[in-house]
């Protein structure tokens, strides 16, 4: 589920989803959490972790690099230890019995110019391809922006461009299309504008130390000579943006925006003339009171968009996270008609637990009737209970500590909690030191969250937990240094904490299962008002109990003319799939097992030499082009 059914705003049901993108989080009654390494809003102290550093295996050291003039300086290393994760990515996945697929061309991340996992989405138009790219620890606009890559010839791809983002704005999304209007005929760019950086690491860039409020909205440049990009709009809109999608419809052109802020966070804007691009619709679930939902306290939120014309009817396919799939009629852009949503299986069909929903992804076949919709899961368990002094209460899992459902807890965890009377950001700050086996009870603030673990741990304490100090919001915890933990940490509501402190050595009670990650469903979208889920696909270390080093859930997913899909699976590498006779059927695949895999996007290039190719973009090792089996 997504933010634990909560707000971190204002009393706003989406307002913690500032944080929402990369995190492991498991929320109240055992839903899990995918969401971001760092939170985009500074004015939350506490909560940031180390951006684009995930936490995969043993000791990663990333050194951040800024350009100046012709030289490299290294500003800082950063050493991030997964206290769960023991063995490289790459040495520990592998293993599908299909074809492997055949390599083309590989651009690697030096060709890029980036370091740590920076790269994310990736798409193509002609000879070239174009790379988003996430944000190092201070999220610096030397390292962010966009990436344009000339793949004339597929096996020696080269970097010819890069657009940067203005200071603290990263890049999540990456879409060019060509367009034919009155006022435009070209080929345009639009880039997903989201504020990221950490208010415990000052931004480093070659001008020094800068301290500037990162940007949202899109921006939108003409590529119609893709080595000399031309401004066409920059911010536009003031919200962050996670994902866009352009088409064409009749003699004009619209973008459909994920708003990451609002409620209403399904934005139609009018690009015929991308100079000047129009907001014509604002919608979302507020406008659909049919909206059905089956995961308890879920959140629900949209997450990435597609839009398609079947024979005349547009529809928008929604990927709207604990919701499930959302379809909405916008045959006519301005007013869109919501016509249905899909609902998650109970008990989940594969894991045999409760229903996690999790919908990242959503992309339909060619006639429309069938959709391939992906689970973004990094969470392999989930809390299924989680009580203080005989009442439940809702709390989040510790994304850097280690999950209850595995050894040594095997599930359930009990001690009695102690409000150490702070933010726990010394071991000065705490009263005492833990008597026998007790939990620190801790205010959120001031410092990183593995610093306060740190504390705990170094004073005897079995576990800890963080109180918000901002209201009920539930958020995963990040690690933001370099301490190896090994106690487990839980997140609480600000009300949740206050009854914690007025009950001297109050018992908590927590109990987990292991369910695994994120994987591929197949539904029947026929009749929008009665979606089916026909199958499901999972690699084969999605269920791994001990669940593998790295990122094991599905990412992206793109369709073709026919019946094949193609995944970006982070670590479990870049996997194609069949699904004719409504059965999802593995056909090919690739895991680098030298370095490892960590594929974020997922392309398929009509290439202008005639030839159809795979586009993968690796968050580490950059560009990687595939044949089509």
């Amino acid at each position: 589920m997504a933010e634990g059914g909560h707000c971190e705003k204002g009393g706003h049901p989406k307002g913690a989803r500032f944080a929402r993108r990369y995190r492991r989080w498991t929320g109240f009654h055992g839903r899990s959490q995918v969401h971001d390494v760092v939170a985009r809003d500074e004015s939350h102290n506490g909560i940031l972790g180390v951006s684009g550093l995930s936490p995969r295996v043993g000791r990663e050291e990333y050194v951040v690099k800024v350009r100046s003039g012709r030289r490299w300086a290294i500003l800082f290393v950063v050493a991030l230890v997964a206290a769960v994760m023991a063995s490289p990515a790459g040495a520990t996945h592998g293993g599908s019995p299909s074809p492997e697929l055949t390599v083309v061309g590989h651009l690697d991340a030096d060709g890029l110019g980036v370091f740590g996992e920076n790269i994310t989405d990736v798409w193509a138009y002609g000879n070239y391809a174009y790379l988003g790219s996430f944000d190092d620890i201070a999220c610096t606009f030397d390292t962010t922006g966009t990436h344009i890559v000339d793949i004339s010839d597929p096996a020696n791809p080269v970097k010819v461009a890069f657009i940067a983002d203005k200071p603290a704005t990263r890049t999540n999304d990456v879409k060019v299309a060509h367009l034919e209007t009155k006022h435009f005929t070209g080929e345009i760019l639009v880039a997903s504008n989201e504020p990221c950086g950490s208010p415990f690491v000052p931004r480093l860039n070659s001008n020094g130390v800068s301290g500037n409020a990162g940007r949202g909205g899109v921006a939108i440049w003409d590529v119609t000579d893709p080595t000399k990009p031309k401004a066409l709009r920059q911010n536009y809109l003031d919200f962050g943006v996670h994902n866009t999608y352009i088409w064409e419809q009749g003699a004009n052109a619209y973008m459909l925006m994920v708003d990451d802020n609002n409620v209403q966070d399904v934005h139609i804007v009018d690009i015929t003339k991308p100079q000047s691009p129009k907001e014509i619709a604002v919608t979302g679930q507020l406008d659909w009171p049919t909206l059905s939902g089956n995961i308890g306290v879920g959140e629900v939120f949209l997450h990435d968009v597609w839009v398609q014309d079947n024979v005349g009817t547009v529809i928008a396919y929604l990927s709207y996270w604990d919701a499930g799939l959302v379809l909405l009629d916008v045959a006519d852009p301005a007013n869109p008609v919501f016509l249905g949503d899909s609902e998650y299986q109970s008990p989940d069909p594969l894991s045999g637990e409760a229903p996690e929903g999790n919908s990242h992804v959503a992309v339909p076949n060619a006639d429309g009737t069938r959709v391939l919709m992906g689970d973004e899961d990094f969470a392999a368990g989930q809390l299924t209970k989680f009580e203080f002094d005989g009442a439940a209460y809702p709390a989040a899992e510790g994304g850097f500590t280690p999950p209850v459902f595995a050894p040594p807890f095997n599930g359930a965890f009990s001690d009695p909690v102690h409000w150490t009377g702070g933010e726990g950001c010394t071991t000065g700050e705490f009263d005492r030191a833990a008597i026998g086996s007790e939990v620190a009870l801790i205010q959120r603030g001031t410092c990183f969250f593995s610093t306060k673990a740190a504390n705990a741990q170094a004073l005897g304490y079995s576990g800890f937990i963080v109180a918000n100090n901002a209201g009920d919001g539930l958020i995963t915890m990040s690690a933001g240094t370099a301490d190896v933990i090994t106690i487990p940490g839980f997140f609480v509501g600000q009300s949740t904490g206050e009854i914690m402190k007025g009950v001297p050595g109050g018992l908590v009670d927590v109990e987990a299962i292991f369910d695994g990650m994120g994987y591929l469903r197949l539904l029947d979208v026929t009749d929008p008002g009665n979606i089916v889920e026909l199958d499901q696909f999972a690699t084969e270390n999605v269920f791994a109990n001990p669940p593998l080093a790295g990122d094991t859930t599905m990412h992206n997913v793109v369709v073709d003319g026919g019946t094949t899909a193609y995944i970006s699976w982070y670590a479990e590498g870049m996997r194609v799939v069949d699904f004719s006779g409504d059965t999802l059927t593995e056909t090919a695949h690739f895991v680098d097992t030298v370095d490892g895999s960590n594929f974020w996007g997922v392309y398929l290039h009509d290439h202008p030499n005639g030839d159809t190719y795979i586009l993968g973009s690796d968050r580490s090792t950059g560009l990687w082009i595939f044949e089509t089996p």
